[in-house]
């Protein structure tokens, strides 16, 4: 009998759901009292036979009309409750439903929260598209519910690209989150997806859900500043390695171009961060060359079209090799558009004035007056005056008009003779 009744009440759960039973009593009580009166009526002769069947059969219609409207009406409110507490994309508890967990710690209990933040996702669906980014997401999401669901803990979607979990206890949680989601890959499409994690003890640090929230994001931004940092350098001494090694006769030439666009960069007021990229972009601009083959590379004869394809794909080719390390991955964009022209005529992708990186119209600019005052076995070099003519003839076409105005200010700030030291008073 008891287990017949449990049946029972998980069925009108089913139905109706245990709030929605509140707003059917009252017409159930009708239902009970019309239906009774109606069978009183009937059974004293007050009613025929068809008029107590039609009128039974409405009121059941009715009743049975609105029990089912009051299902679904609690179906879309169950779908709502759901909603607002978890993720849609990835099925697991939202910030909503972290910040609740927090907040229900009993007294004495301890816990630590970790946020885990998956670098590059973003452009990584721009670039592959939201599906893609969606299946990415959803792969690190259970690799860390593997991870963390051994020890207690819960793993939520924090919000678009970064991860959390509350564990009752446990040392160095984010290593081993960083571990999990490290065997996360993208298949073989070369984008670089970076990982950076803070951590916060809970009540230890704080009780507040926003305060740990805050410290752990405070957290996570020093610690990827301090892992780009590191693998930016490291990932950037492997690759200029690797280029000297295949084309050493480009260090000159490209330290020289890299002097000149951290000066224009200067000169442009930009900020010292920017000017970074723009420095490492410049050393990397022909990383692409060692997708080229030698053949190509050493041909002395016109270049077929075959061959003037595979040249121009360097900076594509570049992009690809340095945007393989994620702190790299604004240089890689910046050595893409590196032979872009103002005009739009440039490639690979054809754009045209202010859609170009600055950095990128900077390192052109660089680049092409390095070119052009260096000696070649087939020309001799240009001077200084001679090279910012012909950059000053492609301004507006090839050239950024800002890039050759800074670059005139600083040919002309170099030429000016000392000014004699001031005399003692």
């Amino acid at each position: 009998m008891r287990a017949v009744s449990g049946l029972i009440w998980r069925t009108r759960d089913a139905i109706v759901g245990p709030s929605g039973w509140r707003s059917v009593v009252g017409p159930f009580i009708f239902v009970v009292v019309g239906i009774g009166l109606l069978v009183y009526d009937h059974l004293n002769d007050r009613v025929t036979d068809a008029i107590f069947w039609l009128t039974l059969g409405l009121i059941g219609t009715i009743f049975g009309r609105m029990l089912e409207t009051n299902r679904r009406q609690s179906r879309v409110l169950a779908a709502q409750r759901h909603d607002a507490f978890n993720d849609r994309v990835t099925a697991l508890p939202n910030r909503r439903r972290l910040e609740a967990d927090i907040a229900a710690i009993e007294p004495g209990e301890h816990r630590v929260l970790v946020l885990l933040e998956l670098e590059g996702l973003q452009t990584y669906g721009d670039r592959l598209g939201y599906e893609a980014g969606d299946e990415l997401l959803c792969r690190s999401a259970d690799s860390l519910v593997e991870a963390i669901g051994p020890l207690g803990g819960t793993v939520y979607r924090f919000d678009t690209a970064r991860l959390a979990a509350l564990v009752p206890h446990g040392e160095r949680l984010g290593e081993l989150m960083l571990a999990a989601t490290d065997s996360v890959r993208d298949e073989g499409r070369g984008e670089a997806i970076g990982r950076s994690y803070g951590e916060v003890a809970i009540p230890d640090e704080t009780s507040d859900a926003e305060t740990a929230f805050q410290l752990a994001g405070q957290q996570l931004d020093t610690h990827r500043q301090r892992q780009h940092r590191s693998a930016r350098r490291q990932a950037h001494a492997v690759l200029m390695a690797a280029l000297s090694a295949r084309r050493p006769e480009l260090r000159d030439h490209l330290r020289t171009v890299t002097y000149r666009a951290i000066s224009l960069g200067r000169r442009l007021q930009i900020g010292v961060a920017a000017i970074d990229d723009i420095a490492l972009a410049a050393e990397l601009q022909d990383i692409g060359l060692l997708a080229v083959p030698e053949s190509v590379l050493e041909k002395e004869a016109t270049l077929d079209e075959t061959e003037r394809a595979m040249l121009d794909s360097h900076t594509v080719e570049g992009e690809r090799i340095i945007g393989a390390a994620p702190g790299l991955v604004p240089v890689a964009r910046l050595v893409r558009s590196s032979t872009e022209r103002f005009d739009g005529s440039g490639y690979p992708d054809g754009l045209a004035g202010e859609a170009i990186p600055m950095g990128s119209r900077i390192i052109a600019g660089a680049v092409a007056f390095a070119a052009m005052t260096a000696q070649r076995p087939y020309r001799p070099a240009l001077s200084g005056d001679e090279a910012l003519a012909e950059l000053q003839r492609c301004t507006g076409t090839q050239f950024d008009p800002r890039v050759v105005a800074a670059l005139a200010a600083d040919l002309a700030e170099e030429d000016a003779p000392a000014r004699p030291p001031a005399p003692a008073v």
